[in-house]
């Protein structure tokens, strides 16, 4: 193995270590503004809601501070449908001489829009009374006309305090931050539990409820006195309420609710208990009733967190995923309702650690895009509500093997033979793997002097997956080829000897793309010709990969024959790097080509690796494919039975009698096997590309 090829391997196991960490889309965020120019007065908590009409309504508490500061109000302002810029804002409540905090907008399933908020009572948080009023007169106006208010006064009865008992039993022990000589946080709060008063009062919002099928509203809710959360219910689209029994842990509080396919329902809360501080989940299988004691997930957490459930059914997660401050808001998506988060997008970062972003609102609107709002502060005099718009599939992107219907959590590989018709040797090994049925899949150059028997053969193959290994280079020292065209129409492709260029970089100083057009598609029409109709189309020494106009050329070929070529997705910046470090011309203009381009892609693709014996080079395959993504990755090969002519053509002689053997192997076929890869070709790959687009 040369050092430069060495060297592309080594880096290409670990590129391919974070393949799937990489696949953050740019340009996720659609738009992200400040709803009112920055204050110095305290702006937190706020909530939004998109209105029937495409009206997006937000609001927040604004004044001198918090719960001891009593000129604390709610205010909110509208964002029209069609403009860019929010209404003046305007109050939405207050109660006067009373702070008022946490407000929540929320629409029930008969459109009635309602603010629930805390009066936060004697200046603690532990007496806050929990408000709300509703309006049905919210369209025509800035401010809602609020036409109902209300407490909601909730008394959980003795089960209460039994649940808070037995569920600290089912928490694991731990007295972290608790001297000997103190009480225990667990007794404290078993205790206050006891007291009528203490669990009736204190309940608070934050996080915005939701609606389950049968139409019951589950309203979260949670207690700074007793350090955990429970939620109200309403099976009257909220005329009443009733509580829940508690969600119980050391510190879950300001629960964010998602319903599992299977109907259970997940709490997703922020922690306020021990160190390490990390998101607490709980779970309810009756409909919100009753929940599971908390548990740790691994994401680190600082304050409130957000969850929701988007239509096409994967889950959107945003919060604090930092336990030092609140300097960065990170959006985690997951296509398995939260058991792993497979993608991550920083909203918010400041290295510096001098911003504050926190405390979320977090919705998906019709048009499937996420709308968030989160306080937002730069220091003193630059405090405001950001809102972003954020369009989850630009984050969420699926594989080109999931899009074609593979499973998401294998290995799909396309082994590939390239020059089958360059030589006997190489028809020979290639032949030979089909017939045995050991490789799927084969591409034949048809400018080399022994394509025609290889299309022969494939003539009385018609299942084999055979296609044209397009070639514009002839890179051996004494056995050359030349154009299919008169080199009168593509002169810029012959050398001084009347062939083909040795390497791709004389090709692209010499031959215009409409020369690589016209020779191209000759060459696959001849293959036709002769009764073989491609299944597939690839580039030989990657020469198509040369230039942005020859991958133009290339692509264009392949929809207008409705061919699928080798084109490989460059959306994933590892990939796109990987191929700029080996010196192609990846450019945004290229990426913007794949991107559009509307066959069948690749995920990844590269070559069966050297090795200075068989068994290194074994191993070496070995290792690669173990590298690789879960995802659709074409291997290519050169296969060639040994004969003294080989040796005459090519140094590589023993890479490609190696690989004429490599497959047929027992060893590699058992770690195939072992490692559950999934072996699949071009046809396949366009029978499952047919279904999913007569699907749509």
């Amino acid at each position: 193995m040369s050092k430069l090829k060495f060297f592309l391997y080594v880096f290409l196991l670990s590129a391919l270590s974070g393949f799937a960490q990489t696949r953050n889309a740019k340009n996720a965020i659609v738009s992200e503004e400040i709803i009112f120019p920055y204050q110095n007065e305290h702006v937190h908590g706020s909530s939004i809601v998109s209105l029937p009409n495409g009206d997006m309504l937000a609001c927040w508490f604004q004044g001198s501070g918090e719960r001891t500061a009593d000129d604390v109000r709610v205010m909110g302002a509208r964002l029209k449908k069609g403009s860019k810029t929010w209404t003046t804002p305007f109050l939405m409540a207050d109660t006067k001489g009373i702070p008022d905090c946490n407000p929540v907008l929320f629409l029930n399933r008969k459109g009635k829009l309602f603010l629930f908020w805390v009066a936060v009572h004697a200046n603690k948080w532990e007496d806050a009374i929990l408000r709300f009023r509703t309006s049905t007169n919210y369209k025509d106006n800035d401010a809602p006309v609020w036409e109902w208010q209300d407490d909601i006064l909730l008394k959980p009865n003795d089960s209460f305090a039994k649940e808070v008992e037995k569920r600290f039993k089912e928490l694991p022990d731990n007295e972290a931050g608790w001297a000997a000589y103190a009480p225990q946080y667990d007794d404290m709060i078993k205790e206050a539990s006891k007291d009528l008063l203490k669990r009736s009062l204190g309940w608070m919002t934050r996080i915005h409820p939701i609606t389950l099928e049968s139409g019951r509203i589950l309203l979260p809710l949670y207690s700074d006195g007793l350090n955990f959360s429970m939620v109200a219910i309403s099976d009257d689209d909220g005329t009443t309420w009733r509580p829940s029994l508690p969600i119980v842990g050391r510190g879950p509080i300001q629960p964010a609710l998602a319903v599992k396919k299977n109907g259970d329902i997940v709490a997703y809360m922020r922690d306020s208990g021990d160190a390490p501080a990390r998101v607490h989940t709980s779970i309810s299988t009756d409909n919100g009733e009753s929940w599971s004691a908390s548990q740790k997930t691994e994401i680190p957490n600082e304050a409130s967190v957000e969850i929701c459930v988007l239509k096409d059914g994967i889950w959107a997660f945003f919060g604090n995923d930092i336990s030092d401050g609140r300097y960065r808001l990170s959006l985690y998506l997951s296509d398995d309702e939260g058991t792993s988060w497979r993608w991550k997008e920083l909203i918010e970062y400041m290295p510096d650690k001098r911003g504050s972003f926190s405390y979320p609102c977090l919705i998906q609107t019709p048009d499937g895009l996420l709308n968030i709002s989160y306080s937002y502060s730069l220091g003193e005099g630059k405090k405001s509500i950001k809102h972003v718009v954020v369009d989850p599939e630009k984050i969420a992107t699926k594989t080109n093997a999931e899009k074609l219907g593979f499973a998401k959590d294998k290995k799909v590989i396309l082994l590939h033979i390239d020059d089958a018709g360059m030589c006997p040797e190489a028809n020979k090994a290639t032949q030979f793997y089909f017939e045995n049925n050991y490789i799927q899949s084969a591409a034949v150059m048809m400018p080399c002097p022994n394509s025609g028997e290889m299309i022969e053969w494939a003539k009385k193959n018609p299942k084999a997956d055979i296609g044209a290994h397009l070639t514009l280079t002839s890179e051996w020292q004494k056995y050359r080829w030349g154009s299919i065209t008169k080199a009168s129409k593509v002169p810029g492709l012959i050398d001084p000897d009347g062939k083909f260029y040795h390497e791709v970089p004389e090709v692209v100083a010499h031959a215009s793309a409409k020369e690589v057009e016209i020779e191209i598609q000759a060459q696959l029409d001849k293959m036709i010709a002769l009764g073989v109709t491609p299944s597939h189309m690839d580039t030989h020494m990657g020469t198509l990969y040369g230039s942005p106009d020859y991958v133009k050329v290339f692509l264009a070929t392949a929809e207008k024959y409705q061919i699928p070529a080798n084109a490989i997705d460059l959306s994933n910046p590892t990939v796109a790097n990987l191929f700029k470090s080996q010196g192609y011309p990846i450019t945004d203009g290229v990426v913007d080509l794949m991107n559009a381009y509307k066959l069948p892609k690749l995920d990844f693709f590269t070559s069966v690796p050297n090795g200075k014996t068989y068994e290194e080079k074994r191993n070496n395959f070995f290792e690669l494919v173990k590298s690789l993504p879960n995802a659709l990755t074409e291997i290519i090969f050169h296969p060639s039975v040994e004969t003294e002519n080989l040796k005459s053509i090519t140094g590589s002689w023993q890479q490609r009698v190696w690989e004429s053997q490599l497959f047929s192997d027992p060893v590699v076929i058992k770690f195939f096997k072992d490692n559950e890869i999934q072996i699949t070709n071009w046809e396949e790959i366009m029978q499952k590309f047919k279904a999913k687009k007569q699907a749509k």
